[in-house]
């Protein structure tokens, strides 16, 4: 799963994307994750992805009970482990 976010300055550069893949089913479920500067492809070319960053987040016991039953998993995954590193999706 993946998401713009705000760019934040993560040295050398900006990262603008939030990449974020299943781990430990918990509960609370934990996460690996990636800060990457993506950059669009220009005709045809595929895009120009730069990890910047990279490790592992849990979702917080709060945030676990309160999903909600019939949410959308992946948008509700996506702003639980944007908020708990502390990102601002785009």
């Amino acid at each position: 799963m993946q998401t713009y976010i705000v760019p934040v300055s993560v040295y050398p550069s900006n990262a603008n994307v939030l990449y974020i893949r299943a781990g430990n089913l918990g509960p609370p479920p934990s996460y690996y994750y990636q800060l990457q500067n993506v950059t669009p492809g220009v005709g045809g070319n595929p895009d120009t992805v730069v990890v910047l960053k990279d490790g592992n987040i849990d979702m917080t016991q709060a945030q676990w009970t309160a999903w909600p039953a019939g949410a959308n998993d992946e948008e509700y995954q996506l702003n639980a482990i944007s908020a708990n590193l502390g990102l601002t999706r785009a």
